[in-house]
């Protein structure tokens, strides 16, 4: 599954929105145990400006989310909270990384989305992940029916960070 979509806002900022299909190979050991469940990768790229995305922007991206998990049940998101490219308009005050502020703002996302479409019971699985190099943050988003599924995501997660360290 491959999906892309742009969010436009104020004077000609772009962020784009993709969603891409882990493939059978990509999943590894647990590929078999996910059988009928899709893992997609969820992708937010500044294409265009330099503007701060605000709020109603922000709630674009999960009503779009939110439709897509509604209309795809056995989908689980998975979110990478990058550090490549940085934050506009951060202040110098708040000393944090990109991917640790990426996750702090996708937690408030994933909330305020959430108050979008309570019948989904859709629930944010965040995972930490800390090295020698740094700190990496991950969020699944499932349907809740699908717990069990993203705990065996996660754990596999961390088992093969683990096997990095």
């Amino acid at each position: 599954m491959e999906i892309s979509f742009s969010i436009f806002f104020r004077e000609g900022n772009e962020i784009r929105v993709s969603l891409s299909s882990f493939s059978e190979e990509a999943l590894g050991d647990i590929a078999t145990d996910l059988a009928g469940i899709e893992l997609v990768d969820i992708s937010l790229v500044r294409q265009q400006g330099d503007f701060y995305a605000d709020w109603k922007t922000l709630l674009q991206i999960a009503t779009s989310i939110g439709k897509f998990l509604s209309e795809n049940p056995n989908a689980i998101l998975y979110y990478y909270c990058d550090e490549i490219n940085p934050i506009p308009h951060i202040r110098p005050s708040h000393n944090i990384q990109p991917a640790e502020y990426r996750n702090r703002l996708f937690s408030i996302l994933f909330q305020k989305g959430a108050l979008l479409f309570p019948s989904l019971e859709v629930e944010d699985k965040p995972i930490i992940i800390k090295s020698d190099e740094g700190t990496a943050y991950i969020h699944l988003i499932y349907n809740s029916c699908l717990k069990e599924k993203a705990q065996m995501i996660s754990d596999y997660l961390l088992e093969i960070a683990e096997g990095i360290k």
